[in-house]
């Protein structure tokens, strides 16, 4: 069996996108969202480093912080 080496390197911005994707899902998955939702602010994270809007640092940073503010329980039953 023979193996062929491809010399296709994905740039260094795919490579953070697929960083920030990661990191982001596994996040979510920890804070204990559903995996399809956990899956799409993963996505949304990608797409935002991919584009150029955010470094991936920051794409992560500002989509674990919205989600621990959707995840928390404000509502006026809360003491």
């Amino acid at each position: 069996m023979s193996a062929v080496i491809l010399s296709f390197t994905p740039s260094v911005r795919c490579q953070r996108a697929a960083g920030a994707f990661a990191a982001v899902n596994i996040a979510a998955r920890r804070m204990g969202y559903a995996e399809h939702l956990a899956y799409r602010a993963a996505r949304t994270a990608r797409r935002e480093v991919l584009e150029g809007k955010k470094s991936a640092a920051r794409a992560v940073a500002d989509m674990k912080a919205d989600l621990s503010l959707a995840a928390r329980d404000d509502g006026p039953e809360a003491a």
